[in-house]
């Protein structure tokens, strides 16, 4: 009888979430859920009913390491930062995104995530650009220098250099992002040199969760292994959009080749 309960719970657990893996805020708002619960439950059914709510929910916590579905996503997204790091819960983002923190983004235990407010607005700016495209002023306002000029698809000449993106849909997505950081005028932003922009950017990209171009979603970001013929084996993080086929994000190692 031991035995069929151990192999029950070992279905039933999720290692991502429990033992070592156990998240402290998640367990504690999973609990005080599971009270409220069994209270209200209480209230209504009586003790018994009560107590069977319970113990089911704690179970579950248990075992899988929270009750509500979502709750790893949702403890990182609504609790204050100041409760998450009383939990040990160490923040963190690149050290890129350093300049823009509290303005565009904020640090969380996953590395962090879009505020609301530059979301929102970010969204609306690549509204805005989408159909014209960004022009070189829109570029100049991204790097940071006097002019721009376009020579290409995703190719631009500026402080006596060639930048070239990824892709249109790169390009889109930074240009509009540079504008609303430059409306916005941090201080830290508008101190960045052109390769500083361009690599804030480029990380802060990672978050936008869908293709600027077209509105489509993105393919799961994925690593695969480029194999070259005069250089060792990288490792490649690439997203690309599901319905137009564009290259939104490709890193190699620590870095990119292309913003």
């Amino acid at each position: 009888m031991r035995n069929e309960l151990t192999a029950v719970g070992d279905r039933l657990r999720r290692p991502e979430y429990t033992g070592e893996n156990r998240c402290l805020p998640c367990t504690v708002v999973n609990v005080v859920l599971s009270l409220l619960a069994a209270a209200a439950v209480a209230a209504g059914l009586g003790v018994a009913g009560g107590i069977v709510v319970l113990v089911g929910a704690l179970g579950a916590i248990y075992f899988r390491g929270y009750l509500v579905p979502g709750t790893p996503e949702l403890t990182v997204r609504y609790l204050p930062p100041r409760v998450l790091e009383l939990f040990g819960k160490e923040l963190r983002l690149p050290e890129t995104l350093d300049p823009v923190e509290g303005t565009a983004v904020r640090a969380t235990p996953g590395g962090g995530r879009l505020r609301d407010s530059f979301a929102s607005a970010w969204d609306d700016r690549i509204e805005r650009m989408r159909d014209a495209g960004p022009t070189d002023d829109d570029v100049a306002t991204l790097l940071g220098v006097d002019e721009a000029s376009n020579v290409g698809e995703a190719a631009y000449v500026a402080d006596g250099g060639l930048r070239r993106w990824l892709s249109p849909a790169a390009l889109l997505a930074d240009a509009a992002a540079a504008a609303v950081l430059e409306s916005r005028g941090d201080e830290r932003w508008t101190a960045l040199d052109p390769d500083e922009r361009v690599a804030t950017l480029r990380d802060l990209r990672k978050y936008l969760g869908y293709c600027p171009l077209c509105g489509g979603g993105l393919d799961d970001e994925r690593t695969e292994t480029i194999e070259t013929c005069c250089t060792e084996s990288e490792r490649v993080l690439m997203a690309t959009c599901v319905d137009c086929d564009v290259r939104l994000i490709e890193d190699v190692g620590d870095g990119e080749r292309n913003p």
